[in-house]
């Protein structure tokens, strides 16, 4: 009986292990800047990951109304330390500590990352930024599948703790 079990969780595992491998080597249909990458697909395929990098090259459209979103949440200890934490989960693989665009994800895979303390970005909305957070674009996931609402606003929040200062 024993046996039997073992032998049956051997071949789910098997099976299971190909279907992530089908689903994250293999992509069949070309990678598209318009759809964002699953969270997490940087670490597992670096390969696609690099490929829709290219899309920071690429104009970001968004609607207009996201220009115009307000944070429901101001700038309290509390959120800061929210938007640090979650952050420091989803965020700094790639953008880094300080945003620069070099976390451990990005130089381990060579992937291109955005700046995200540079001006051009931080000269964005909360709206924007908020905006950008939820929906992803290319190699950017969308958060807004995996984060709740308020936790990405708090992410705005800290993201603007990570304004660089423009260079003299």
């Amino acid at each position: 009986m024993a046996a039997m079990r073992r032998l049956l969780l051997i071949g789910s595992t098997v099976l299971l292990w190909s279907a992530i491998n089908a689903n994250i080597g293999g992509a069949e249909e070309p990678a598209s800047c318009a759809s964002p990458i699953a969270p997490c697909t940087a670490c597992h395929s670096p390969e696609l990951a690099r490929e829709l990098a290219r899309c920071i090259a690429e104009p970001w459209p968004m609607p207009a109304s996201a220009k115009e979103m307000k944070s429901p949440f101001s700038s309290s200890d509390k959120a800061l330390k929210f938007g640090k934490a979650t952050y420091d989960i989803f965020c700094e693989g790639c953008h880094g500590n300080t945003g620069d665009g070099r976390g451990s994800i990005a130089l381990k895979r060579s992937l291109p990352s955005l700046d995200i303390s540079s001006p051009v970005v931080q000269a964005q909305t909360d709206g924007e930024l908020f905006w950008k957070i939820s929906n992803g674009k290319g190699a950017m996931p969308n958060w807004g599948s995996l984060l709740p609402e308020e936790d990405r606003w708090r992410l705005v929040i800290f993201v603007r703790t990570l304004r660089r200062a423009p260079a003299q």
